[in-house]
């Protein structure tokens, strides 16, 4: 009676819907295009010269992701950013890449509008690996060019306000982060239930650059999912910022959670969410002055899968 129960245990072990390890690394079919939407809510509070400030940021992005060619534990893939739309309370601006805008306004929201609508329409060759890692960029100067083409004729602080928001947008270390904050999350190797793995990217906006290191596990296999849930580390890196004149620099740091389901089979996320909050102080000089504007972020971010199409 023993003997029969011990074998009937290691076949009951032994089903493939029990398997308790899978391969976390990217199985994307060639040129069928994976698309996901973030929604980000961010709210800044700030205390300049004994007064509180408070800002709200909402941003949503769709971006589209199309496999060309596999070698190996690499791929190339074509990257879209189908929508852009960024939503500021205070100075109050809104940004829509459907919008075609208009270089020639006087309302720089018009001008990056144009630019946006430009960066939406074009294609970037990334190489990446199966972590979704990006490796860098075959074709970034002539899609940058094009996005920027007219820009050199604006003027005064109008030109100003938009090639540093812009400008930064367009750098490679930019485009990098906004592609990896929704692909880069895999350890492209073979993890059984409740291993852990590390991920570290640099994320770059708004001219001030974050290190973020996510500690992560799988926490749950089924047939329909795959759940990861993660812890973020997050750490503002040295440099310095130019602002209508203004020398900025940050120190600023914060925690953060994640948690996710991808799919079983192509591990590409199904949804997704996070939390971040991060505090610190900046330092502006300017003018011969210098002091410090204490500062609190919080973040939420929701990730949501949709549909995976032919083209």
């Amino acid at each position: 009676m023993k003997l029969i129960s011990t074998l009937i245990l290691l076949v009951f072990l032994s089903l493939p819907g029990i398997s308790q390890k899978a391969d976390l690394s990217y199985s994307l079919e060639l040129n069928k295009v994976y698309r996901t939407k973030s929604t980000v809510v961010q709210n800044t509070t700030q205390t300049v010269m004994g007064n509180e400030q408070s800002m709200q940021t909402n941003n949503v992005m769709v971006l589209s992701l199309k496999p060309l060619k596999k070698t190996g534990e690499e791929m190339i893939a074509e990257i879209r950013f189908d929508t852009i739309i960024t939503i500021i309370s205070q100075p109050q601006m809104e940004i829509n890449s459907s919008n075609p805008g208009d270089l020639n306004s006087d309302n720089p929201a018009d001008i990056m509008n144009t630019i946006m609508h430009r960066m939406s329409n074009s294609a970037f060759l990334a190489r990446m690996n199966n972590s979704g890692q990006v490796l860098g960029f075959m074709n970034l100067e002539p899609v940058v060019e094009e996005s920027l083409q007219g820009t050199d004729t604006l003027q005064g602080q109008t030109a100003s306000f938009i090639m540093q928001r812009v400008g930064t947008l367009l750098e490679e270390k930019s485009l990098r982060s906004m592609i990896e904050m929704q692909t880069y999350y895999l350890p492209g190797k073979e993890v059984r239930k409740d291993e852990a793995w590390e991920v570290s990217y640099n994320v770059s906006g708004g001219g001030i650059e974050m290190a973020q290191k996510v500690d992560l596990k799988l926490e749950n296999l089924d047939k329909n999912s795959n759940l990861i849930t993660g812890n973020l580390l997050i750490k503002s890196l040295p440099g310095t910022m130019d602002m209508n004149g203004a020398k900025i620099t940050s120190d600023v740091s914060g925690l953060g959670k994640t948690e996710m389901k991808i799919d079983p089979v192509t591990c590409w996320i199904i949804k997704g969410n996070s939390q971040q909050q991060l505090k610190g102080e900046l330092t502006v000089s300017a003018q011969g002055n210098t002091f410090n504007i204490p500062i609190e972020i919080n973040t939420d971010t929701e990730l949501t899968a949709l549909d995976v199409t032919e083209k």
